[in-house]
């Protein structure tokens, strides 16, 4: 199968309402697992620990920086990639941890379906706690319709792309996931370090586990104040921008 970029993968799934590429479950270094895309050598998470990347880099420089500097009781959080749906499901724990509502806005194009997710064992990472559904209760939610999980926490997964993601409301964290710069070029060029720009508030955040200075210097002309942070395990550093 010859290898394709992202985009060209989203247009034939507009031909032929499939996904056009296999996702085969693995195991990081962790002891959690990934999907990866075979045809395009990409994993939704790092090899290097899924569930300790997305804790790292997400929860705790992106969630938990933003909570600290600004004490917002209510905070919209907005993800690029829902992806096996760890991310969320981990925001949505911590949020029942934590004095603060959130609002979780998920976009994807491909959502991964149930006979992809089963084998990843995500339930198995979470201890239970008394007010928490389960991981795969929570992924079961369907797409398109806004949930409300629990009164802290409101979760609406889109099935679209991030160039055709509209918001009339900003948001106060970006959890920017995209597949690597290989597999998707385009999501980082400065347009879309612009729109990421153009959807946060005012001392919104944007965060990733991305550090190419390309991208830093496209998250600068947009107006972003950027930071390079220790990276999650595997990777030297991470980037955090923060709208002024």
């Amino acid at each position: 199968f010859q290898i394709f970029p992202i985009w060209i993968l989203y247009f034939y799934q507009k031909i032929t309402f499939t996904v056009p590429f296999s996702r085969k479950c693995i195991l990081t270094a962790d002891g959690s697992k990934t999907l990866r895309i075979e045809h395009l050598k990409e994993t939704y998470h790092s090899r290097h620990g899924a569930f300790q990347e997305s804790q790292f880099v997400y929860i705790e420089q992106g969630l938990q920086f933003l909570i600290q500097k600004h004490s917002k009781p209510f905070v919209r959080i907005l993800e690029l990639g829902y992806g096996t749906g760890l991310m969320a499901f981990m925001t949505y724990r911590r949020a029942l941890q934590i004095n603060n509502r959130i609002e979780y806005t998920s976009i994807d194009p491909f959502p991964i379906n149930e006979e992809e997710l089963r084998p990843l064992e995500y339930d198995t990472l979470f201890s239970p706690l008394d007010t928490s559904d389960s991981f795969s209760s929570f992924s079961s939610l369907c797409w398109n319709h806004a949930h409300t999980v629990e009164d802290s926490f409101k979760l609406h997964k889109k099935n679209v792309t991030f160039q055709d993601f509209q918001s009339e409301t900003p948001f106060d964290l970006l959890y920017y996931d995209a597949f690597g710069a290989h597999a998707q070029p385009e999501l980082w060029e400065p347009e879309w370090m612009q729109k990421a720009y153009d959807l946060l508030d005012s001392g919104g955040v944007w965060v990733s586990y991305c550090a190419k200075g390309t991208v830093r210097r496209a998250l600068e002309k947009a107006g972003f104040e950027v930071s390079r942070l220790p990276g999650p395990p595997g990777k030297r550093e991470m980037m955090r921008a923060v709208k002024p």
